[in-house]
């Protein structure tokens, strides 16, 4: 299906969280008028997810906004509720609550399904609680435990956030004056964040040195129902009292839509749903095997950039090209990592200064400038970062336009490298 010059395409975008919002805030700025678009999120704000690592510790706040604030500079409907199945040879949507939705295009964006890798560990982020650990570092506050493994369990393929833990609990219990806790970080992992690239790996693991957390790479830990800890190869035991994990994630296996054997949705470079026509997905829901937020907003600006042209946007399609990037939270400030994971890119980088700009949490094309925007007040503009340093080289640094300025609709190109340019509206 296409787009008349007289009928918008009409896009579905199952799912309010990261990649879902990201697709929202890409198509309305590339295509303008030419689409209009039904949000469907079963909760009514977005969540950065990512940041709970840092709630425990007061580094951050959990922050929560109202996805109503996309209707107001957006041609989108939100619609609280979740999608029950697809039926792709009617182009509708079934939702939970009822009743259906029509689509031109559909955008799947509901994320995975975590579950815990361990019976007996304490899984940090399987649930929006974050308490548990605030109750394991009052344990290690009152010498009720003296150890903690940090495991990252085989099958777990973003790790980034179990280093934080370790790196921020270890800055938490020797800021209380406690110097005989034992930490390690046990992982499949040939080396210390070892997705990032050599640079990265060598500046992960001196921070691990010096926080005084034992690192044992290469390691397949298994934890029996009585949380003892054994290690493959070798059948080496660790002695632990706590156990630290992040969840398995399992695909969203949405009726109706094709899923591999872990239901996880097929695509191809531009997010189509192989097998189907006119669906699309992103986010950790589709196939691509590393789950991070950052990929996620990458995905759905492929996603983005094909249906605008869709709609008549005078642009070419670029096919997703992945650029690592990650924020690692240390307890002493953040250690900024990135690592193209496709030629002709650049080289594996890491560094205490930011290598992209805005340089939140979650980096995202448009969401990380509508992010900043809704923390400055949502009434004064996005206010401009800190300059990234002048030995920052990155070629695709995202840069926001100067403040102050309005987010108008068709107005702001919100991306300042948008293929698509429109007039900027200025205050």
């Amino acid at each position: 299906m296409s787009a008349s010059s007289h009928a918008p395409l009409h896009v579905v975008v199952a799912g309010g969280g990261i990649a879902g919002v990201e697709a929202v805030l890409a198509l309305g700025d590339l295509a303008g008028d030419a689409v209009r678009m039904t949000l469907v999120a079963p909760d009514s704000e977005f969540e950065l997810k990512p940041l709970r690592t840092a709630v425990p510790f007061a580094a951050d706040h959990r922050r929560r906004h109202p996805l109503r604030e996309l209707t107001r500079n957006l041609p989108v409907e939100l619609r609280q509720d979740a999608v029950a199945a697809v039926e792709p040879d009617r182009h509708v949507v079934r939702l939970a609550e009822g009743g259906e939705l029509h689509y031109d295009a559909l955008v799947v964006a509901v994320g995975a399904r975590p579950r815990p890798a361990y019976q007996r560990a304490l899984t940090f982020g399987a649930s929006p609680r974050t308490e548990a650990l605030n109750g394991l570092l009052a344990d290690l506050d009152e010498h009720y435990s003296r150890s903690v493994a940090f495991i990252v369990a085989p099958g777990v393929s973003w790790s980034l956030p179990l280093y934080e833990l370790a790196l921020m609990t270890a800055a938490e219990v020797w800021s209380m004056g406690i110097d005989d806790v034992q930490l390690e970080l046990i992982t499949p992992e040939s080396a210390p964040l070892a997705i990032f690239g050599p640079a990265a790996s060598s500046a992960v693991a001196k921070l691990l040195d010096d926080a005084g957390v034992a690192f044992r790479p290469g390691a397949y830990a298994e934890v029996d129902a009585r949380g003892r800890i054994t290690v493959r190869p070798g059948g080496h035991e660790v002695e632990a009292r706590r156990v630290v994990a992040l969840p398995l994630l399992d695909g969203p296996r949405v009726p109706g839509v094709p899923a591999d054997p872990h239901g996880f949705i097929p695509v191809d470079d531009h997010g189509r749903v192989r097998g189907l026509d006119d669906v699309y997905a992103a986010g950790d829901g589709a196939d691509f095997p590393i789950k991070q937020g950052g990929l996620g907003c990458q995905q759905a600006d492929a996603v983005a950039e094909h249906l605008a042209a869709r709609a008549g946007a005078d642009l070419e399609p670029r096919p997703f090209r992945p650029v690592l990037r990650g924020k690692l939270l240390t307890g002493h400030g953040a250690q900024y990592l990135r690592n193209p994971l496709h030629g002709g890119a650049g080289e594996s980088r890491a560094s205490d200064f930011q290598l992209w700009s805005p340089a939140t949490k979650v980096s995202g094309r448009y969401l990380s400038l509508w992010l900043n925007h809704l923390d400055a007040g949502g009434t004064r503009g996005l206010a401009t970062p800190a300059p990234a340093p002048p030995h920052v080289d990155d070629v695709d640094i995202e840069v926001p336009l100067p403040a102050p300025y309005e987010l108008r609709r068709r107005t702001l190109a919100f991306d300042p490298y948008s293929p698509v340019r429109h007039p900027v509206s200025r205050a």
